[in-house]
Order: C-alpha cells, then sequence, then structure tokens
C-alpha cells in the first residue's frame, strides 16, 4: 500500500505539468512538424544533422514519417538513423515534470543529438554504397506521400494520437490539441504510475541493492540491457527507463543508450513497411550498436572522472 500511495501522489503532482508541456508540444507539432519532415526530405548531405536536430523535438510522430520517407528512398540511412538516435519519446516530458530533475533535460538533449549527428554521418559513410543503390530505385513521389500520409494515419504518436500526422495544411485547432495533449498527459501518468509501483515493489520485497544487480549494477553490460530494453516500440519503454534513471537503478550512460535505442513507433513502421528484411536488420544494428557504445563510453568516462 505504500508503494502504490508514494507513486500515486508522485504521479498526480506530474500530471498538471504534463498537461501544460503537451499542449506546447501539441502546438509544435501541428505547426511545424511537415515544415521538419520536408526539411530531412529536402536535406541532401546534411540530412543526419537536419534529422537530429527534429528528432529531439519530443514528440512521437517525427519517426514514423521519418521512416516512410525512408522506406520510400527519400532520405539516406544515415538520417533515418539520426531521426532515432534523437527521438526520446516520452522521456523529457517526464523529467520535466519531476522537481529536481529537469536539470538533466539539456544535457540529456545535447548527448542524444551529438550522438545521432556522430551515428548518422558514420552510417552514411559506411554504407555509402547501399544508400545509393536503394536512392536509384524507382520511387514515385506521389505514392510516397500517399504512403507517408497513410503510415502517419495508421499509428501516430503513440499509438493513439492521430492529430499530428493529419494537420498538413490545416489550421491549427485548439480543441483538438487541448484533448490529444490531455490523452497523451493520462496515458504517460498511467506508465508512470505502473512503472513506479513496480520499482517501489521491487525494493520493498527485494532491496535496492538486489534490483540494482538485476540491472547489472556497476557493470558495462548495463547499457546493452538498456538499449534492448529500449529497443521495444512502445513509449512505455522509456518511461520506464526514465523512472529506473530516476530510481538510482540504471546510469546516466545507461539511460544514454536506453533512450538512444528507442526508435518508438518507428520501429514498427520501418519492419512494417520496408520489404528488404536485410536492410531493416541494418538499420536496426546501427541503432543498436550506437547506442550501446555511446552509453559504454559514458559509464566508462564517468568512472575515470570518480
Amino acid at each position: 500500500m505504500n508503494a502504490i500511495i508514494d507513486a500515486l501522489k508522485d504521479t498526480l503532482n506530474m500530471v498538471p505539468i504534463l498537461l501544460l508541456l503537451y499542449v506546447g508540444l501539441e502546438y509544435v507539432e501541428a505547426r511545424w512538424q511537415q515544415r521538419i519532415v520536408g526539411a530531412v526530405e529536402h536535406a541532401g548531405r546534411i540530412g543526419p544533422l537536419v534529422a537530429s536536430l527534429g528528432g529531439a523535438i519530443p514528440q512521437c510522430g517525427f519517426s514514423v514519417m521519418a521512416s516512410a520517407l525512408y522506406t520510400q528512398r527519400l532520405i539516406t540511412m544515415g538520417a533515418l538513423v539520426a531521426t532515432y538516435l534523437a527521438t526520446s519519446d516520452e522521456a523529457l516530458p517526464v523529467l520535466l515534470s519531476k522537481p529536481g530533475q529537469s536539470h538533466i533535460v539539456l544535457p540529456l538533449i545535447a548527448v542524444k543529438v551529438v550522438m545521432a549527428v556522430a551515428g548518422g554521418y558514420m552510417t552514411d559513410a559506411v554504407m555509402a554504397g547501399t544508400n545509393r543503390r536503394r536512392m536509384r530505385e524507382c520511387s514515385n513521389p506521389m505514392q510516397a506521400e500517399q504512403t507517408a500520409r497513410r503510415i502517419g494515419e495508421d499509428s501516430c504518436s503513440c499509438e493513439d494520437t492521430r492529430r499530428s500526422c493529419e494537420s498538413t495544411g490545416r489550421t491549427v485547432v485548439w480543441r483538438e490539441i487541448l484533448w490529444s495533449a490531455l490523452r497523451r498527459a493520462l496515458q504517460v501518468a498511467l506508465f508512470v504510475f505502473l512503472t513506479s509501483v513496480a520499482i517501489g515493489l521491487l525494493i520493498s520485497g527485494i532491496g535496492q541493492a538486489e534490483l540494482a544487480r538485476l540491472f547489472l549494477s556497476n557493470t558495462i553490460l548495463q547499457p546493452v540491457l538498456a538499449a534492448l530494453i529500449g529497443l521495444i516500440p512502445n513509449c512505455a519503454a522509456s518511461v520506464a527507463l526514465t523512472e529506473l534513471y530516476v530510481g538510482g537503478v540504471i546510469t546516466f550512460g545507461s539511460v544514454v543508450a536506453g533512450l538512444g535505442a528507442a526508435g518508438g513507433l518507428g520501429l514498427i513502421v520501418l519492419v512494417r513497411e520496408n520489404h528488404n528484411a536485410r536492410n531493416t536488420v541494418a538499420v536496426v544494428s546501427w541503432l543498436l550498436g550506437i547506442s550501446i557504445a555511446t552509453g559504454i563510453f559514458i559509464q566508462l568516462l564517468q568512472r575515470a572522472l570518480r
């Protein structure tokens, strides 16, 4: 009961802040998402840079649209990987809504953007031949636009928010923004509550030390485990990783690895629409490899500086 009550108190305190944050984010999605997607599509060699900056905005639809552009051969593999690496789903709003944790947001964004830019360009450099072959293959721009719109309508914005992918050419409607923001805030609050209860029960049942041991505390393998959790294509994974970090169960390097691998619903779109299985495996391999390597590097650096 104590674990449930504590989790409920923390979650209720977060809801008003989450709601305000999501109203702002929903407005950004409705107003500028298509411009960002268009900028990535026409960015050329600076695609990974533009994709990293766009992906850093904490909204769910961008990775979906980036996956659609990639499956239609309109962006490179590096730009897609950079988008996934920079995306954090609901982690940033959760951190911003927690008293005493907002200071970690800017360092986390900075590290993820640097990781995304470097990882995106490295992917394009190594996979240059693959990118050239894909770009030479026939691709109908009108079909690409229709596919991107259809994908967005099917699976946008954390499973249940469709407005952000349907806003092209439409006037921003505040009623839709408020309703969508409320749904997202309540959904994330539910994820936070369930995760907090689970962590509280584990700590009370087996102890903080045993929980840390289960998550491979003090080993360089923890970022590997975190990245595999982050690979789960659901917003709940990023919320769980954030809660584990706030609770002191995983390190900063591990949360970077986990959130770096968290491509969200974009990964579902990639698997469903990219008919080249080897190419899909290559994208996921780059995503996991860069996330894990960055997480381990940060963890070893933190140890060396202690």
